[in-house]
């Protein structure tokens, strides 16, 4: 009888994470190919992406390795391995929550054209064949006694996440560049993609029977005579380092600025989070940054709802890619609905498509209303499509999404123009409101979070918020109201001048600023949070 191969546990782990990232992976390599150039701007990035996968690779299967289940587990997920890496390979399947739903509700006509006799030749030399040695010709040796094993064990574990941690802090641009613009990879690593795809759809099993918490079921308001439009302005990755009217070097403001007193700037303001997904959810939630759960935001209504609910007409307008939720009970619109003939890129349309038949849209209104437009403002890594070349001002220019290759004022001279871009269309919301006869109407504007241009070496946004910088939460908002709609609300705008210059806000703040604005009473409101509230006359 032949004897078993008798092998470390920490030793077979990384066998099987080299045996996974360089066989199985063969579909990750290649689009890693096609997607990053051989050139000398990417040498850093080919040099440590090996390491740095194996690394990764050992650190996930060390987590998955467990005595006595491995001998299940080990086999199981060579196998589905297998299977998947041929779908990555050879039909560019991106696994993720979703493919895994269709292949769980495939019938066995579909599956049957789709398990070709090339599948189970693969199956069987890369799945079945090493699934049968490590059954059968591998012996595990534990270190005894028991804690001497889960030393050994956890040394590898730290050691696999200081080599990750260390490669990305030491390419931080190559590396957030290429995920920035590479976002659904991971569903292609094998079989990182299989446990993060079972793991989703178990959570979105258990997701989809949570019920909808309503809130402000007290909700109403009174209509004050003259009917009252407030436009709440999102825009997308735009800082405040970067905002003229906040005093940077460069006037990247001109119009907002030329509008002399109507404009109300807030230059110390803050984002609840560093990444849309939280932010956007958050700041149209009734939870403080410090509180915020996004579990519960998900199934709880928000702002929009109780300005729905108190009789409030709410619309959204959308050009980024979705509300993340915010606006499923409203009415809601995308860009590519009513501006189907539009010139958009693969990566969005140009923020003036959001003044599309807006006049028309503003008129029909039936009573007092809360519109949102939700830009793609400054979003990066392409920058230089997120404006027309009119606005092309600053020069020269990061032409590229692979911004790790562009200079610092390649970059900062791109992410200006898009600044300058978003003040153009800012003014033209203004001037149409200001057409707008008999409306009392205002304009609120703020960020969702902000960006890094390689400050510290860091670029884009989404970086932990304790460790964030304050490129990315320190955002621009202001405000621009007519003189009916000050009237009506009965704002001090000399009073609010003076608070903007001299008090700090957040996101908290928007929530209940705009219950006040609009007159909403409700038990959710709360007037330490109303931003308006020390400057709205008794």
């Amino acid at each position: 009888m032949q004897s078993k191969w008798v092998i470390s546990s920490n030793r077979i782990v990384l066998l099987l994470s080299a045996y996974l990232l360089v066989i199985l992976n063969m579909g990750f390599w290649h689009y890693l190919f096609q997607h990053v150039s051989l050139n000398n701007n990417n040498v850093i990035f080919w040099l440590t992406v090996p390491i740095l996968m194996l690394a990764a690779m050992n650190f996930c299967m060390q987590l998955l390795f467990w005595p006595y289940l491995h001998r299940l587990m080990v086999p199981l997920l060579l196998l589905l391995s297998s299977a998947v890496s041929y779908a990555v390979m050879m039909q560019n399947v991106y696994f993720d929550a979703n493919m895994l739903q269709n292949i769980l509700q495939t019938n066995l006509g579909e599956a049957g054209a789709w398990l070709t006799p090339q599948f189970w030749m693969w199956l069987g030399i890369t799945g079945l064949l090493p699934a049968q040695w490590y059954c059968w010709g591998v012996s595990i040796c534990y270190a005894r006694p028991w804690y001497r094993e889960l030393g050994r064990r956890v040394v590898a574990i730290a050691a696999s996440l200081a080599m990750v941690v260390t490669i990305i802090l030491l390419a931080y641009g190559s590396y957030i560049s290429f995920f920035r613009n590479n976002k659904a990879v991971n569903h292609l690593i094998v079989p990182t993609n299989i446990v993060g795809a079972a793991l989703k759809t178990a959570y979105n099993a258990y997701d989809a029977h949570r019920p909808l918490l309503r809130i402000g079921l007290d909700a109403s308001y009174q209509r004050r005579g003259q009917k009252r439009l407030l436009v709440l302005v999102v825009v997308e990755t735009t800082r405040a380092q970067s905002w003229g009217l906040n005093g940077y070097q460069r006037q990247t403001t001109p119009e907002l600025a030329a509008m002399g007193e109507n404009i109300i700037n807030f230059s110390q303001v803050t984002s609840c989070g560093t990444a849309t997904a939280v932010s956007l959810p958050c700041l149209f939630s009734n939870m403080p940054r410090q509180h915020y759960k996004a579990n519960l935001a998900k199934h709880q209504e928000g702002l929009l709802d109780i300005l729905q609910r108190a009789g409030v007409d709410v619309l959204w307008r959308d050009n980024d890619g979705g509300c993340k939720g915010v606006c499923e009970r409203i009415r809601h619109v995308d860009v590519g609905d009513w501006a189907t003939d539009l010139k958009c890129t693969g990566d969005g349309c140009l923020d003036e498509s959001l003044l599309i038949n807006l006049r028309t849209v503003m008129a029909r209104l039936p009573d007092d209303a809360v519109l949102v437009l939700h830009t793609m403002g400054s979003h990066g890594p392409a920058y230089y499509q997120r404006y027309p070349d009119a606005f092309r001002h600053f020069m020269p220019t990061c032409d590229t999404n692979q911004i790790q290759q562009c200079t610092t004022e390649q970059l900062r001279n791109t992410y200006d123009n898009t600044v300058l871009y978003a003040d153009h269309i800012l003014a033209e919301i203004i001037r149409l409101l200001q057409s707008q006869t008999g409306l009392a109407s205002a304009m609120w504007y703020f960020s969702d979070h902000g960006e890094s241009l390689g400050e510290k070496g860091m670029y884009l946004h989404a970086t932990p918020y304790a460790i964030a910088p304050a490129e990315q939460t320190h955002i621009p908002m202001l405000l621009w109201v007519n003189h009916d709609f000050a009237s009506t609300s009965k704002l001090d705008m000399n009073c609010l001048r003076q608070h903007a210059r001299q008090q700090a806000f957040s996101h908290d703040n928007i929530f209940h600023s705009v219950l006040g604005l609009m007159d909403v009473k409700t038990s959710e409101y709360q007037t330490k949070l109303d931003l308006f509230a020390p400057c709205r006359q008794k």
